[in-house]
């Protein structure tokens, strides 16, 4: 047995299986206007298998925070405002697109909040990667106080993990085939696609949005979570770095954040190729990967 197969059958031995959220009434759907009286909701962007599940798991430890597994109902929401025909069917019906985003966040922030009250927190975040699409639309949503923690990790270890042969993430399956097949430079083309559009959106909103590095993260974790919680507004808690203590609700997310039960050092693990396959890949990441400062 490989030693890769075997932590992978140890991981799941020492697995404590995630609970079951429990069932919920519907919120009262709010009006657009209670939206802006609420905490500010807290988002976590980045692209899949970049750490986001991590974070979601230590700002779901914080005593006012509540973060769920992957929600996904966001993407569909906002699709409307992004499919010209809806809004001038709207339009039509009188109501202008700045009404129609408000009420929708509002709607949206029921939800969350509903389940944040479920748990006794005050503040709801969400972490789902496919939001990377829709920034623009949950800025309209949400509102300027919102919150976006957006997590960076070196493009190559992004790659190197969407290339895992014992996995299969349908959302490269495009990248790949233009690609030729290859999945690694699929998987790196992909990373900087979907971390370009971060990009965009930090440049274009910057006082809303805090990085957080994926490395600095894992290597300095208090140094590296304290000005974050700080950004957030929230008080720092050393309980959060031990956040498999608490209890997280199962749902769509990274399996591999099961298995890790701490905040370790998981980075440079592209070098496991050799040195022509890491210049192949490395090309594919450029400009971007030098733009962000990584050698």
């Amino acid at each position: 047995m490989s030693r890769n197969l075997l932590s992978l059958v140890l991981g799941k031995l020492r697995h404590r299986p995630d609970p079951q959220a429990p069932r919920l009434d519907p919120p009262r759907v709010a009006r657009a206007g209670d939206l802006r009286t609420s905490a500010p909701p807290i988002l976590v962007i980045g692209c899949f298998r970049s750490g986001t599940s991590l974070v979601r798991r230590i700002l779901d430890s914080h005593s006012s925070i509540a973060c769920p597994p992957e929600s996904k109902f966001l993407v569909p929401l906002t699709s409307v405002l992004r499919d010209p025909a809806a809004v001038r069917g709207l339009r039509g019906m009188g109501y202008q697109r700045a009404d129609v985003a408000a009420a929708f966040g509002a709607f949206a922030s029921g939800l969350f909040a509903r389940y944040a009250e479920s748990r006794g927190k005050t503040r709801w975040a969400d972490k789902t990667p496919d939001h990377v699409e829709c920034l623009d639309e949950l800025w309209e949503l949400f509102g300027t106080g919102t919150r976006f923690v957006l997590v960076y990790r070196h493009g190559m270890d992004v790659a190197f993990s969407l290339a895992d042969p014992r996995r299969n993430y349908p959302v490269i399956r495009d990248h790949v085939e233009r690609a030729g097949g290859d999945v690694a430079v699929g998987a790196a083309t992909f990373w900087a696609e979907q971390t370009r559009l971060v990009e965009r959106f930090r440049q274009g909103h910057p006082e809303p949005c805090f990085v957080l590095r994926y490395e600095e993260l894992t290597t300095s974790p208090e140094a590296t979570l304290r000005p974050m919680f700080d950004f957030l507004g929230e008080p720092w808690e050393p309980a959060v770095l031990e956040y498999d203590r608490f209890e997280h609700h199962r749902g769509m997310e990274d399996p591999d954040v099961h298995r890790r039960t701490r905040i370790e050092p998981n980075s440079s693990r592209y070098r496991a190729w050799s040195g022509d396959r890491q210049r192949v890949v490395r090309a594919a990441c450029e400009p971007l990967l030098s733009e962000l400062g990584y050698g």
